[in-house]
Order: C-alpha cells, then structure tokens, then sequence
C-alpha cells in the first residue's frame, strides 16, 4: 500500500494528514496532527519581559523606540518553526509522496527551509490556506 501524506498550514495552524483508500477505490483523510500556534497574535507587552517605553536611565525614564522589525522577525521565526514541524513531520511519518497546502506569501519562504530530500517527493500543492477547510473537502483542492 503506498501512503500518502497530506500537510496543510497557515501563520497559526498546522496540520498532516495521511490518505487513507478504502477497498472500492474512494480516498479519506486520516488527521495525523494537528497544532496551533495561539502565541502569534499576542500582544507585544505579552510576549516581551520589559516595559517597552519604560527603559530608566541616567536621564529618568526614556522612550524605547518603536520596533519596527519586529513582525517580520515574528513571521520568520514562525516560518522556521514549521518549517521544522514539517521536516519532523514527514521523517517520522512513512510516505511514497506528500501534498502540500500553504498559502502564496509563505509557501516559498516554508520550501526553501525544508531538506531537499524531503522535497523531492512533493507530489503537488497548491497555494491556498486551506487550515479551515472541512477534511472532506481538502483534497478536491489537489485534484483541479
């Protein structure tokens, strides 16, 4: 029986499906995993120890400045970590092949950091956040 392996992700969710063939020929999605990154629309002061704006010095309470890299340092981070979630994913989990749903801004980005190896059974993928589509309907997405 060759397994197939389905991942699907956005900003905030992960997901890994195998396929699962029943004797008359019809496909199902069997969810392997399933997690959720909840930390990513936290507020800044929620994520950081110290009182941004609030820095003392010599001179009294100073202003700390805007950080104004600090989405994208949080987007890549989040890039990474599942790009690793992925990576562990498909080395622990047995596949001939794999899907692959992401949405266009990060799909690349997520590619670019797996292991070639991994990505060379990469059956197909399509550039869509399909994290909130009901199961029964994900892998129509994969068959247009």
């Amino acid at each position: 029986m060759s397994s197939k392996l389905v991942v699907v992700v956005d900003l905030q969710h992960f997901k890994l499906f195998r396929i699962n063939v029943d004797p008359l020929g019809r496909e199902s999605l069997e969810c392997l995993l399933s997690s959720d990154s909840l930390d990513i629309h936290q507020k800044p002061s929620e994520k950081l120890s110290d009182q941004q704006g609030h820095c003392k010095t010599a001179w009294g309470i100073q202003g700390g400045g805007e950080n104004h890299a600090m989405e994208m340092e949080e987007e890549r981070k989040r890039f990474k970590e599942l790009s690793e979630t992925i990576s562990k994913a498909l080395l622990e989990y047995p596949h001939e092949a794999w899907y692959f749903a992401a949405p266009k801004a990060m799909y690349h980005t997520i590619l670019e950091n797996l292991d070639l190896a991994l990505t060379k059974n990469l059956a197909s993928h399509v550039l869509l956040d399909l994290t909130k589509t009901p199961t029964d309907e994900i892998l129509e997405h994969f068959k247009q």
